[in-house]
C-alpha cells in the first residue's frame, strides 16, 4: 500500500473543486481527500474520475444529510454507550466515515464495510491508513465476502447504513441474520433515477423504501439532486444538460 507525501506543492485544479465541495461539511481534515487525489492520479488516473465523483455535491449532500438527521432518531446502543455500524455498498468509505467519526468519535465501537468491487475496498483500505483517526476494529469484507446478502452469520449491529439502495435487492430477508433485529436502526436511500441501467430498484417515496424493506418508519424525507449530463446533438456539438431527480431516505427498525 502506497503512502502519499503531504507536501505544499501547488493545488491542482480538481483539488480546489473537491475542497468548494467539502469545506463547509464537518469532516475531520480537508487534507486526506487533497492526499487521495494524489494517489489516484499517481496510480490510477484512469479512474480519477470515480475519485472525484465519490466527493461530488450530491454525494457529500446525501451523506451530510443523513448524518445530520441521525439526531431524529435514537441509535441503539450496547451497555458502554457505543453502537456497532454496518456499511452497505459502501464505496470508497469516505466521506460517510469521516462524517459519522466526526460527529460520534469514540461512540462508534466497530464498522463493517462491505463492497463487492475489490478497487473500492482497495481505494478504502487507502484512507484508513493516511487518516490521522485512531479506528481499530474495522473490518473491510469485498469480492464475493462484500455481498452483504450472502453474508449469512448471525451477528449484532446497531446501525446498519445503506445509501445505494437503487443498486440492489430489498434488505427485509436479512432480518433473520441479526440478533435483536427490533434494536437494529436501518438508515436506508433510494432514487427515482430510473434511467440508469444499473439502478434496478428504485422508488417513489420515502414510505415506499421503507415498506419495502420492511421497516417502521421512524424518520425520513427527500431531497431533490441535480446532474449535468452530456448530450450528443447533432448539430452545434455536445452540450451539458441538467437533470433533476429525487433522493429518499428511509429510518426505521425492522417490523
Amino acid at each position: 500500500m502506497q503512502l502519499v507525501d503531504t507536501s505544499t506543492r501547488k493545488r491542482s485544479r480538481e483539488a480546489d473543486h473537491l475542497g468548494s465541495d467539502i469545506a463547509n461539511n464537518k469532516t475531520q481534515d480537508l487534507d486526506i481527500y487533497y492526499n487521495m487525489l494524489k494517489w489516484f492520479h499517481r496510480n490510477y488516473p484512469e479512474r480519477l474520475d470515480r475519485f472525484i465523483e465519490s466527493c461530488s455535491p450530491n454525494q457529500i449532500e446525501g451523506k451530510t444529510w443523513l448524518v445530520e438527521e441521525l439526531d431524529n432518531v435514537q441509535i441503539p446502543r450496547d451497555d458502554e454507550g457505543k453502537f456497532k455500524i454496518e456499511i452497505v455498498g459502501g464505496w470508497f468509505g469516505f466521506p460517510m466515515i469521516d462524517l459519522l467519526y466526526a460527529k460520534f468519535g469514540d461512540q462508534i465501537r466497530a464498522i463493517d464495510f462491505f463492497d463487492m468491487d475489490p478497487f473500492a475496498a482497495k481505494v478504502f483500505g487507502v484512507y484508513l491508513s493516511m487518516w490521522d483517526v485512531d479506528m481499530q476494529d474495522v473490518k473491510i469484507f469485498t469480492n464475493t465476502q462484500g455481498d452483504y446478502f450472502n453474508y449469512k452469520e448471525k451477528r449484532r449491529a446497531h446501525l446498519v447504513i445503506n445509501t445505494s439502495c437503487e443498486h440492489m435487492p430489498d434488505m427485509l430477508d436479512m432480518k433473520e441474520y441479526y440478533f435483536d433485529p427490533d434494536r437494529t436502526l436501518l438508515v436506508l436511500q433510494s432514487n427515482d433515477k430510473d434511467d440508469e441501467p444499473d439502478h434496478i430498484n428504485c422508488v417513489k417515496s420515502e414510505v415506499e423504501l421503507a415498506e419495502k424493506n420492511g421497516i417502521a418508519l421512524l424518520n425520513g424525507g427527500w431531497r431533490t439532486m441535480k446532474s449535468k449530463v452530456l448530450k450528443r446533438e447533432v448539430r452545434g456539438g455536445d452540450k451539458k444538460k441538467i437533470s433533476f431527480w429525487n433522493r429518499y431516505m428511509a429510518m426505521g427498525k425492522w417490523t
